[in-house]
């Protein structure tokens, strides 16, 4: 009897450090073995960054480089590389009146529309909906735009807004603001440095790099 509890004893111990399967409930192995990682990103503070919407990964290496609101209604996107990016199903939309993505009325880009690395898109806002997304050859009359994007709303100047890139699910994947008045005649609000830095007052320079005007 005192050999049979000594055995109990000893198995009861050895259980202490987990006698269960790895899929129980709680178990915190690596990855592939029960366990899952997510990074989820988030909206982020101000209005120039990236981030999501709802939860889930959503990243791209695709910014909205610059937004003209007076003078001409275009849009501007760029990727910063290192790698083509596949804008099919991607949307993009101008903010309602919460300041959020105006999904109902977004562009989504047809299927294999790529972007090169370091290439510009450039989208036309104000175009009717019988034309359809594109690509279009009949661009800006000014500039050397061999194809462009048409969507059906126009960024305000006056009341600001901010222009977002969604995912085919509608998570925000990058955005840039367009405060209230930020240019005047003639000049746009992008990115500086090109691609990478924050929102500024700059020159028109549809399709290609952003500069100080």
């Amino acid at each position: 009897m005192a050999q049979l509890r000594f055995t109990l004893l000893c198995v009861a111990a050895l259980c202490a450090g987990g006698c269960g399967s790895s899929d129980e409930p709680g178990d915190t192995g690596t990855p592939g073995t029960g366990a899952s990682t997510t990074s989820q990103s988030s909206s982020g503070a101000g209005g120039n960054g990236q981030g999501g919407a709802g939860g889930g990964d959503a990243t791209t290496t695709v910014v909205v480089n610059e937004i003209s609101a007076k003078g001409g209604d275009w849009i501007e996107l760029g990727n910063t590389g290192p790698g083509s990016v596949d804008l099919g199903g991607l949307g993009l939309c101008d903010s309602d009146e919460s300041g959020m993505c105006n999904t109902t009325d977004a562009l989504r880009f047809p299927e294999g529309t790529q972007l090169a690395p370091g290439a510009y898109l450039v989208i036309l806002g104000d175009q009717a909906v019988e034309a359809g997304p594109g690509p279009h050859t009949t661009c800006l009359p000014d500039g050397d735009l061999s194809s462009c994007f048409y969507a059906t709303w126009k960024v305000s100047a006056s009341r600001g807004e901010t222009v977002y890139l969604i995912s085919a699910n509608d998570q925000v994947l990058t955005r840039l603001e367009y405060p209230i008045e930020a240019a005047a005649d003639g000049q746009t609000w992008g990115r500086l440095p090109d691609l990478t830095g924050e929102g500024a007052v700059t020159a028109p320079t549809p399709g290609e790099a952003n500069a100080a005007p």
